[in-house]
């Protein structure tokens, strides 16, 4: 089975300019706009069994909204994660709310909405995830980020998360790192309780081979997990990279999907 840990999809009506506006944020193209009929049609050309669609509230008032149309799009081919904002009332309410309509895990994004992943006040969150939901959280900066910017979610930040709740199932997205390669590997890659995945946009081939093979020797082959962000990078871009890696056929299966099907439970 091969699965994307971290892709992004909008309701049609919103689409095309939500990916418009990450366009012009970040500088690159998206593959296509992120609809449910678009990254369908991009994982069949892909090869992708399932793809998990993360689920990001700017604000607050959105959180619902955006949690019951990722509960109406669940599939045998997409598995949302609900959005968590900070500023929800009932943050653990929400996530009740989640995993009884089917959900699996939930997305954070400490830069977006401006928090710190180990506030104590995020804490009821984890506690109601429990073991078995999975936690997707994004770990780095923005390529764009300014120097004296608060790091959010730093990766000492997302550590401080894992050891506090060494139970919970935790993916560290963008390698651990995005944009802080050497304090993820200071801080985060090679511990323990903790995933990673390959999202890199455009595509992970930035990284380059040399890196990418080294973060993934010292922190597991188990423990690292195919992803994109869907629509800014291609499935089949990223995928062809990291079977071009000199590892076993065994272990790029482990990376381009069951590593995540077996965290996930699918």
């Amino acid at each position: 089975m091969r699965v994307d840990v971290h892709t992004h999809v909008y309701p049609d009506r919103i689409a095309e300019v939500i990916t418009g506006i990450m366009e012009r944020d970040f500088g690159y193209d998206a593959v296509t706009t992120g609809t449910v009929d678009g990254v369908k049609s991009h994982m069949r050309d892909s090869g992708v069994d399932k793809s998990i669609v993360l689920g990001v509230a700017e604000r607050v008032d959105q959180v619902r909204g955006i949690n019951d149309w990722l509960i109406s799009i669940q599939d045998d081919m997409l598995v949302p994660f609900g959005a968590i904002h900070p500023d929800l009332e009932d943050m653990p309410g929400e996530v009740r709310l989640l995993r009884e309509n089917g959900i699996k895990g939930i997305k954070l994004h400490p830069i977006m909405n401006q928090f710190y992943p180990d506030d104590p006040k995020m804490f009821p969150v984890y506690e109601e995830m429990g073991e078995n939901m999975v936690l997707e959280i994004h770990s780095g900066k923005w390529p764009h980020t300014k120097p004296g910017d608060p790091l959010y979610a730093a990766p000492e930040r997302v550590m401080n998360v894992v050891r506090r709740f060494p139970k919970l199932k935790v993916i560290a997205l963008h390698l651990g790192g995005f944009y802080m390669l050497d304090e993820a590997e200071r801080e985060l890659i090679g511990r323990e309780n903790v995933l990673i995945d390959t999202t890199w946009p455009p595509s992970v081939k930035e990284v380059g081979i040399k890196t990418l093979t080294t973060i993934i020797n010292k922190h597991g082959i188990n423990k690292v997990c195919f992803g994109t962000d869907f629509p800014l990078a291609s499935q089949t871009v990223d995928a062809e990279f990291i079977d071009s890696l000199a590892i076993t056929d065994t272990d790029k299966e482990k990376i381009l999907g069951e590593n995540a099907r077996e965290l996930i439970g699918l």
